[in-house]
């Protein structure tokens, strides 16, 4: 009982621990970091190791999933070791899935009894609350949340004028990817608080429920939308078959309408049409800049200049925004990219601007303090967000300018800087081509686990790469990190999963309503893995792992 009592409490605080994982390691050593969460993760362990030795237990460890995870963990290995290169973070994947595996044991061992169960996902909502109020509040931009959130990621996470909100989370993406498993597993609590007559409750799962699908959308994941969906209905039609359409499909369809109206009313309908039409921002913020070739300007003087501004991108140009789109310039030296005065004046654009509309703007230009030939780069700010042209592939306009005249003021530093340049953010068909042609070069043991987002330039012939993009796609990743062998390895895992996800979807009697939540968490995982890769993620493996051990564990005792 202690055992079973131990890994049930380990597993409930494993919930709400995972997603604080702090940017600074808890601890330093040798070729390896120890974050909060491995910390807490070896805490819990380790006190469920220490009573199955305090009491001579035997814990369960035979299961339908243990066999196919470590055949995994065999082929992950040697995969590791015949790494091309990077093998030491080769290795430290496997140890990931190493950790999963206990995560996985750990569950099964403590959620033994109905009431259990529940407390899983009782614990998921009430963390799913705290995460969710976190992305909220980061969104409204609240100063003391967004600092305090700095401990868990360097920076607030942005596309074009948007805010992705991520709360305590890396990355948007790995909060929603959290957060669409936690609502999978509270959603069942709504139909469950109706049979017990508690209809306050059941309004305040509601109103969580509510929360958590908000917090997931405000962090624009698009798969998050979909996973949602997914959970709804599995939910939905799972109870409908048992009971008909009754007071918790009813709430359940409610929840849906409820989830739909905020997602309308809380964002803006542009961004939000953007961000679902296309795969990044490069084509939202565009420009074509028509200005004199020749100007000649004092010292220290401003200028009217007249220019001509196409919007070439998809997003309308709109000075009068929370966040708005001026016109600007960045004075260069005449032979090179070095930048002589980086900050030009703003003038805003005398009306919206639509896509592929042209506006004819009197640009008001501040010239540099000493004389001489200088190059003007013509530029739009997205104020506090984005230079145009830092996106790739931007179109550039450039005014050379004789500024002449006595030198103003003190003389300034030799300019050194340069133009910022942002790295290209391949999409998607580009990393999995560059994943098969990964897999093609190594398709036995493929390039070592997890080592794809270190990699991946070469094959997609990007000179400059951005080493924490992987090919987003969970099935893929595994595949080519680990070969034929490891591929081979995770689809029979896969598989028995699926059956033990069947098997809960079938479950008759008190257990169903709880199972079809556990169903819905795998679906999430699943449906989001296809267009994500989010394994090497400690919180993500986690909470996958508890829901695997959860679908085992209703699975045996239904």
């Amino acid at each position: 009982m202690l055992v079973s009592a131990t890994a049930w409490v380990g597993v409930c605080a494993l919930l709400f621990i995972a997603p604080f994982d702090g940017l600074e390691p808890l601890v330093k050593l040798p070729g390896q970091r120890v974050t909060s969460v491995e910390a807490a993760l070896v805490g819990v362990l380790s006190a469920w190791v220490a009573t199955v030795i305090w009491t001579r237990a035997t814990p369960v460890w035979r299961t339908s999933l243990t066999l196919p995870w470590l055949v995994l963990l065999a082929a992950m290995f040697v995969a590791a070791v015949a790494a091309p290169t990077n093998r030491a973070n080769a290795l430290h994947m496997v140890g990931r899935f190493g950790a999963g595996l206990s995560v996985f044991l750990l569950t099964v061992n403590g959620v033994t009894t109905p009431a259990r169960l529940r407390g899983v996902l009782i614990a998921s909502a009430a963390t799913g609350a705290l995460i969710s109020v976190l992305v909220a509040l980061e969104y409204l931009d609240v100063a003391f949340v967004t600092q305090w959130l700095q401990l868990f990621h360097e920076h607030v996470t942005v596309i074009g004028s948007q805010v992705r909100a991520g709360g305590p989370f890396q990355y948007p993406t790995i909060a929603s990817m959290y957060m669409e498993i936690l609502f999978a597993l509270a959603l069942p609590l709504l139909p469950m608080a109706l049979d017990a007559g508690r209809r306050s409750l059941a309004a305040i799962v509601f109103l969580v429920l509510a929360l958590l699908a908000e917090a997931i959308g405000l962090t624009f994941t698009r798969a998050g939308l979909l996973t949602i969906a997914s959970s709804v209905a599995i939910v939905g039609l799972l109870r409908c078959s048992r009971q008909g359409f009754d007071g918790g499909v009813t709430a359940i369809a409610a929840l849906s309408v409820a989830i739909g109206v905020l997602f309308l009313v809380t964002r803006p309908v542009e961004s939000v049409m953007l961000r679902l039409t296309t795969e990044g921002q490069q084509s939202w913020y565009r420009a074509v800049i028509e200005a004199p070739s020749e100007i000649a300007i004092g010292t220290g003087a401003v200028a009217s200049v007249l220019v001509q501004v196409t919007n070439s991108g998809r997003s309308v140009l709109d000075s009068a925004a929370s966040d708005p789109v001026l016109l600007s310039y960045h004075w260069l030296a005449l032979d090179d990219e070095r930048v002589v005065d980086f900050e030009g004046l703003r003038t805003p654009f005398p009306a919206v601007v639509a896509p592929g509309q042209t506006i004819a703007v009197q640009a008001r230009v501040k010239a540099p303090d000493v004389p001489g030939r200088y190059r003007l780069l013509w530029d739009v700010v997205l104020e506090r967000r984005l230079w145009f042209s830092a996106v790739p592939d931007a179109e550039f306009s450039y005014s050379t300018v004789s500024v002449t005249g006595p030198a103003v003021g003190p003389q300034p530093v030799a300019p050194v800087a340069t133009l910022p340049r942002a790295v290209p953010q391949p999409g998607r068909l580009t990393l999995w081509r560059a994943g098969i042609r990964m897999l093609k070069a190594h398709p036995v043991l493929g390039v070592g686990p997890d080592n794809f987002h270190l990699i991946y330039g070469e094959y997609a012939d990007l000179p400059q790469f951005d080493p924490h993009i992987h090919t987003n796609n969970m099935y893929l990743e595994m595949l080519v990190g680990g070969g034929i062998v490891s591929g081979l390895a995770f689809a029979w895992l896969c598989a028995c999963a699926f059956i033990e996800f069947l098997r809960c979807a079938r479950l008759p009697g008190r257990q169903a309503a709880a199972a079809a939540g556990v169903v819905a968490g795998g679906a999430a995982i699943a449906l989001h893995g296809i267009v994500d890769s989010f394994l090497s993620f400690t919180c993500i493996y986690v909470l996958i792992s508890i829901t695997l051990g959860l679908a085992v564990a209703v699975g045996r005792d239904g």
